[in-house]
């Protein structure tokens, strides 16, 4: 895939980076929040596919997988009817306010579909599932589920799995995002995810398998109607959330597949419910 720098290597699947955003990046310098440098990528003009996702704050962005790229507030209308699907753009205006990190396209076109990759994973008759599990804890929990709809077998890469939680852009600066919210926690992938509750900064984020049994392999095949589940839980401050979920799709290379996006609250003490009104 020519013009999008970082691209994966045919055949191998790369480390992720967990970026938390909190307030402003003097913020997250000052308390320490995680920044796990695992692989630089320069992003510049090109094309660039993902998921189209409008948001619960109706910020829009492209879903590839673990990775996401926001679209500015002032030229994300053109997209609004591709909601929900795999598409391609070029992109002719891209800031990337910090390297490794995400970016934000302020001028593009739209070309189509996102195409097919000619590389692992396979996205044929896949279906993402989330939903929320608060349970008696009341954690920001939910579970997830992979479900093979066609009829053949399909072999799953949980490298490709990416959890996303979203929340409110506090004038962050010199964050990728100039709508009103932006990916609290992303570049993570279930393949690196811990089985129990490890924090990783100051501010205690954290996010990992509920249940060491039910960590999903890290390459495992789904017959027809056949179906892999496992459940996530996070440690967030306070606020509004929104949890979603991206498979496949390389870094922005082809076509790519989302979950539904659950929106959530989380009170000072540290209790989640459902939020009260969806998008």
């Amino acid at each position: 895939m020519p013009t999008v720098a970082d691209t994966m290597n045919r055949g191998h699947f790369r480390k992720r980076i967990v970026r938390l955003c909190h307030f402003s990046a003097v913020v997250l310098l000052a308390t320490g929040a995680l920044a796990l440098l695992a692989h630089a990528g320069l992003r510049g003009p090109g094309k660039y596919c993902g998921v189209v996702v409008f948001d619960r704050w109706d910020t829009c962005f492209l879903l590839s997988g673990p990775y996401i790229t926001y679209i500015s507030d002032n030229v994300k209308n053109e997209l609004r009817p591709y909601a929900g699907k795999a598409m391609q753009v070029d992109a002719s205006d891209v800031f990337q306010p910090q390297n490794p990190g995400d970016a934000l396209v302020r001028k593009y076109k739209v070309i189509g579909p996102a195409p097919l990759t000619d590389h692992p994973p396979s996205l044929d008759g896949l279906e993402l599932i989330a939903q929320s599990d608060f349970g008696n804890s009341d954690a920001p929990a939910f579970r997830f589920e992979i479900h093979n709809t066609g009829n053949k077998p399909v072999e799953v890469f949980s490298a490709e799995i990416g959890p996303a939680i979203l929340g409110k852009n506090a004038n962050m600066v010199h964050g990728p995002s100039d709508g009103s919210s932006v990916a609290w926690i992303t570049r993570v992938d279930l393949a690196l995810l811990p089985s129990e509750n490890s924090e990783w900064n100051r501010l205690g984020y954290s996010l990992y398998y509920a249940d060491s049994r039910e960590v999903l392999p890290k390459r495992f095949s789904l017959q027809p109607g056949q179906s892999a589940k496992t459940r996530i839980a996070f440690k967030l401050p306070s606020g509004q959330y929104q949890f979603i979920v991206g498979y496949g799709g390389g870094v922005h290379e082809g076509k790519s597949l989302a979950s539904n996006a659950v929106s959530f609250d989380v009170n000072d003490g540290g209790v989640a419910t459902p939020a009260k009104s969806e998008p």
